[in-house]
């Protein structure tokens, strides 16, 4: 039934009046339901439904004013606490800007929903998950012995380049488009989507392995979307399985774990900047192995120290202070876009900051040859990579396709939620389709703009319930300002020149959020059963622990120089079990001897026995297979079985990347467990309820 439709006969049938219950919010009659999704006062543009778009409708305007539910026969109190007041349009705003003091009183009341506002803090707060991967991925070309410099100066253009991928390819999902059979293309609300952090791990070892083999970065990176793009057909494949089917088979204990690996994860990542750099990070104690002194950490303008200095540690925390200043007294405004100031702010700091050498040189934290070098305007495919494919990656890729879909389906129930729209029933389903479609297709066409996979950023939701602003013109303002700031090409440059320290202080946070939200899946639906224990139990030990010790799954973790070595020599699955080729080296089978008489010596030489009158017989030699490797960085075969390699690649790629190993315990473990009985009399629940939590 259309919601036209629908609407009409709520209007014409007062008699069957009756009360709409929204999940967590209070009753609302059938008359203001029926305002609720009119697309005229509602946002409009199909904002519940198949309706064509109206200007007042995607501004937001007639929006929530006091005629609306005058009409509708509510008060105020009617509506309370699951509506704000009803408010002359644009009252009241100023609370988004009042700091939340004891002696202000606290901030006013929300504002009605949906207004056109709210543009520039949609846009701060989701810029800098978009721009954390790109900086991340092409950081890790940077540092010594893994170093691949054309890769690394992209590093400003992946940045630009993702920015413009986020705002062009979010226009597809907020303003949802019709499709033949009753499908739909985007969930027409405001879901703005950027690079996903579920790939981000997965790209990184893609790069580093293959430059640490002595390939090039750029064909790495080129490999890592060409195997994205192929992968990425899985979700499109997702978009048309009914919703309810994809809770049963991933419900919060499987999908929650997974996020929950994932920040955890990826919070290590963000402490290894913190102190300075992934690479000195990884391979402090690893080069000291080889060379005998730990790695520099560069990367922070011209400033070299060790791994974890004070220097470094201050600059991160920095970071860190400002996000719970911000948190103790900013306003709504500052709050929701916390993880952007403090990110400017510890830039700032850095920027005004210098370390004293030894030799009583400043050294600055901030260098600015990126932004002097940088033009003024770029746009995508100003640097190019070659698409290949990386076999290895593949398995682990359609595992994180398939996550991701889980993910979008309980991240577009959460915005239904917050914009007032129901979150199950024919709409929703809609809904979930379209914006699960239109991940799919955004994410094959991000590959070929060169950026890494697009979703849908929970951030969403938070910043609609924050901002009270469910207006798609939000979201489209949020898109321009995305794409304008990814063209002026100095941005990406002063993106690419903030210290790694600060950005560890950033991400940090940023990646802990994404393990609070794993958190909130598995414990949203209130059940904590003696079985869903033992899923966790299982999984986050496993994942958890791996993203501690990846030595766990592969002789020396993810340290180079010595760490190469141990990964042939050693491990789950040594590389040297899968070498068809060894190198060889010639070795003396029997040394050299002078004879001299009755006596015989092997410590003379030639010289010196010819000499002495003796007779020299020189040393024998021979040639034998060096299937050991020893001081070489990893670099011990000639020649690989090609076949092998690739499962043990992807092997030793899912058992060392957290959420794959855990996810995959956990949906096991789901499938193959019985349901207790104090788990069946809340399972049901518990599938109904997996999107509420997935914010």
């Amino acid at each position: 039934m259309s919601a036209e439709k629908e609407v009409k006969d709520v209007e014409e049938a007062p008699a069957k009046e009756s009360l709409l219950v929204y999940p967590g919010r209070a009753k609302v009659s059938s008359h203001v339901a029926a305002v609720l999704c009119c697309p005229l006062r509602f946002g409009g543009c199909d904002s519940c439904s198949g309706v064509s778009c109206t200007p007042d409708g995607l501004i937001g305007l007639n929006t929530y004013d006091a005629r609306h539910w005058a009409a509708a026969g509510e008060t105020d109190s009617d509506l309370a606490p699951s509506h704000p007041p009803a408010y002359p349009l644009g009252k009241d705003w100023k609370y988004l800007c009042i700091p939340t003091l004891p002696c202000m009183g606290g901030p006013a009341k929300s504002p009605p929903l949906l207004k056109p506002d709210a543009k520039l803090p949609l846009m701060l707060r989701l810029a800098c998950s978009i721009i954390t991967p790109p900086s991340l991925i092409s950081g890790d070309a940077c540092f010594a012995w893994q170093l691949d410099q054309e890769l690394c100066d992209s590093k400003q253009y992946m940045i630009s380049a993702a920015l413009i991928c986020s705002g062009l390819l979010s226009l597809v999902q907020i303003l949802r488009w019709k499709l033949v059979g009753g499908y739909t293309l985007g969930t027409g609300l405001i879901s703005v989507i950027g690079t996903s952090f579920t790939f981000l791990p997965i790209a990184r070892e893609v790069v580093v392995s293959e430059i640490q083999a002595g390939r090039s970065g750029m064909d790495a990176y080129g490999k890592f979307l060409g195997t994205c793009l192929a992968a990425s057909v899985t979700e499109l494949f997702i978009s048309f399985i009914p919703p309810r089917y994809l809770k049963k088979v991933f419900p919060p204990v499987v999908s929650g774990t997974c996020v929950c690996l994932i920040g955890a994860g990826l919070s290590v990542a963000g402490l290894k900047y913190w102190g300075g750099g992934v690479f000195c990070a990884e391979n402090d104690m690893s080069r000291a192995a080889a060379f005998g002194s730990p790695q520099i950490c560069t990367g922070n303008g011209d400033v070299a120290l060790p791994y974890g200095d004070v220097h470094y540690f201050g600059l991160g925390m920095s970071v860190m202070i400002f996000l719970v200043f911000i948190q103790a007294v900013g306003s709504p405004f500052m709050k929701n876009c916390s993880v952007a100031l403090a990110l400017f702010f510890g830039f700032f700091v850095a920027g005004v900051s210098s370390y004293t050498a030894e030799d009583g040189s400043s050294l600055p934290y901030v260098n600015s040859d990126k932004i002097d070098q940088a033009g003024v305007f770029t746009f995508l495919w100003t640097t190019t990579f070659n698409i290949g494919f990386y076999p290895p990656a593949f398995i682990p890729l359609l595992l994180g396709f398939v996550i991701t879909a889980v993910e979008t389906v309980g991240d577009i129930q959460a915005s239904c939620d917050v914009s007032g729209l129901p979150i199950e029933g024919p709409d929703a389903d809609s809904r979930i389709q379209g914006g699960l479609l239109a991940d799919g297709v955004n994410s094959f066409l991000a590959c070929l703009m060169t950026c890494p996979p697009n979703t849908t950023f929970s951030q969403n939701n938070g910043v609609i319930a924050i901002t009270r602003c469910a207006s798609r013109a939000a979201g489209i303002a949020c898109c321009f300002w995305l794409i304008l700031l990814g063209c002026f090409e100095k941005f990406g440059a002063a993106i690419a020149s903030i210290p790694d320290a600060v950005l560890g202080g950033m991400t940090t946070f940023l990646f802990a959020n994404v393990l609070v939200s794993g958190i909130n899946i598995v414990g949203g639906s209130g059940n904590m059963g003696r079985r869903t224990r033992f899923i966790l139990a299982v999984s986050l030990g496993v994942g958890v622990g791996v993203s501690a010790l990846p030595n766990w799954a592969e002789g020396g973790g993810l340290a180079g120089f010595h760490g190469g070595n141990l990964k042939h020599n050693i491990g789950l699955w040594p590389a040297k079990d899968v070498c068809e080729v060894f190198p060889t080296e010639e070795y003396e089978s029997e040394p050299a001897k002078c004879t001299v008489g009755a006596y015989t010596a092997a410590s003379i030489s030639q010289v010196d026995c010819t000499g002495m009158g003796g007779a020299y017989t020189a040393p024998v030699t021979a040639t034998r297979t060096v299937t050991t490797c020893i001081g070489n960085n990893g670099n011990c075969c000639v020649k690989y079985n090609d076949s092998k390699k690739m499962w043990r690649d992807s092997l030793i790629i899912i058992m060392k990347t957290p959420y794959c190993i855990g996810t995959l315990l956990a949906l096991f473990l789901h499938l193959l467990l019985p349901f207790e009985t104090e788990d069946e009399d809340t399972v049901g629940e518990n599938v109904k309820e997996s999107g509420e939590a997935n914010m």
